[in-house]
This record gives C-alpha cells, sequence and structure tokens, in this order.
C-alpha cells in the first residue's frame, strides 16, 4: 500500500514539473513571437513653403520650443512611433501619449492612420513666462490649423486655423517640453494667416493596419518623478 502511494505520489510531482516546464516553454514562445520594433527612417527635414515666420514672438524660447514639438509630433505621427528621442525632448509624456490617439482611433475604425505633410501649421500670438507664478513654466497661445492631416498626407487648399494653449515646463537640465494643450475658443484665428512647412522628403502613406505596430509613448529618463 505504501509502494502504491509513493508511487501516485511520484506521478503527481512528475505531471507538477511538466506543467511547470511547459509553461516556461510557452511563456518564453509568446515572448519570442512579440513583435519587434521597426526601425525609424531619417529623420526629415523641413521646407518653408515662402519666408520663414518672423513675428515678434518667433525668437522667444518657449515659441521655438512649440514648434520643434510640433514637428517631432508630426514626424511621430507619420512613422507610428511614439517614443522617438525628439518627441521625448519636447514633449511630456501625456503628451506623447495624447498624438497617438489619432492613429489607434484610425485603425480601430479599419483605416489607414492619418499622415500628416509637414508640422501643424501654427501662428504664436502670446507668451506668458513665469505662468502660475513658476519661472520654470510657460504658457503659448495662438492659433494652429485644423484638418491637417489626411490619409494621403495631402496638404490642404485652405487652412483654418483654432485656437489653442501649450502649457509648458523647463525641465531641471533646461530641457522646454510642451507638458498639456487644451483649445481657447475664445481667441480669433478666422483671418490668422498660418505660416506652413513641408517635410522634405515627403511622408509615405501609412502601411499600418494592426494596433500592435503602433509604438506607445513609454516613460522615459528625461520625464520628472511622477509623470
Amino acid at each position: 500500500m505504501r509502494t502504491t502511494n509513493s508511487r501516485r505520489r511520484h506521478r503527481r510531482l512528475l505531471s507538477a514539473t511538466a506543467i511547470v516546464v511547459l509553461t516556461a516553454v510557452t511563456a518564453g514562445g509568446l515572448a519570442g513571437c512579440r513583435v519587434e520594433k521597426r526601425p525609424a527612417p531619417p529623420y526629415p527635414t523641413v521646407e518653408w513653403q515662402g519666408a520663414a515666420p518672423t513675428g515678434p514672438l518667433e525668437s522667444d524660447p518657449w515659441v521655438q520650443a512649440t514648434r520643434d514639438f510640433l514637428e517631432a509630433e508630426a514626424v511621430a505621427r507619420n512613422i507610428n512611433d511614439f517614443s522617438i528621442p525628439e518627441l521625448v525632448r519636447t514633449a511630456g509624456r501625456d503628451m506623447r501619449s495624447r498624438a497617438a490617439r489619432p492613429a489607434f482611433d484610425d485603425v480601430k475604425q479599419r483605416r489607414r492612420p492619418d499622415i500628416l505633410p509637414g508640422p501643424t501649421p501654427f501662428l504664436p500670438l502670446s507668451v506668458t513666462p513665469n505662468f502660475r507664478g513658476d519661472p520654470d513654466r510657460a504658457a503659448v497661445r495662438g492659433c494652429r490649423a485644423t484638418a491637417w492631416s489626411s490619409e494621403k498626407g495631402e496638404v490642404p487648399s485652405q487652412l483654418k486655423g483654432h485656437g489653442v494653449e501649450y502649457r509648458m515646463e523647463r525641465l531641471a537640465d533646461g530641457t522646454m517640453r510642451v507638458e498639456s494643450s487644451s483649445s481657447v475658443p475664445a481667441l480669433d484665428c478666422a483671418d490668422a494667416m498660418l505660416p506652413v512647412s513641408l517635410f522634405a522628403p515627403a511622408p509615405e502613406p501609412s502601411d499600418v493596419t494592426d494596433v500592435k505596430d503602433i509604438v506607445i509613448a513609454e516613460r522615459a529618463d528625461i520625464d520628472p518623478p511622477g509623470k
């Protein structure tokens, strides 16, 4: 009887061991099936259509940081990679995540993600440094183009703008980034002349049809604690 019980215990141990091994192999197999991040294409250059904007605010560092963000945001959306260093340096994690939402929405609707022919046109109207009493914060308000992106990345024949405010942050190393943004309907952008710049070379239409091919915005070393 003891021999029979010993054999039963031995078989149970073998079964448990087999389950552990099978689980490990299965987990390893699933890990091996993860889709690898595709290499990012060369970062495009930007060419102004006509003269580059020379308004009184263009030399302001906060405005320049905003334009850097708009450029990096457009590149990230065109390649569906929201972890590129250019975007990390110009946008907080929340803004990087928000930039990815249109791509996810497009794929969920069985559409290819829209692309942008260049950075979203933006005309700065005001800069508020020392925002809310913090020397490392600022608010940049202006008119941003609507309907700038499309499935083929065509330049719209007419541009319309809407009011927007970018909340900016300066990190400990001096890096200036867009922390958040919000619409400002009170801004009059009906007759705003939005400066336009385009990518060279022009971006190719997206070939992404699965959300797994969209590289999400994960936390980066540059992000402050808790963000």
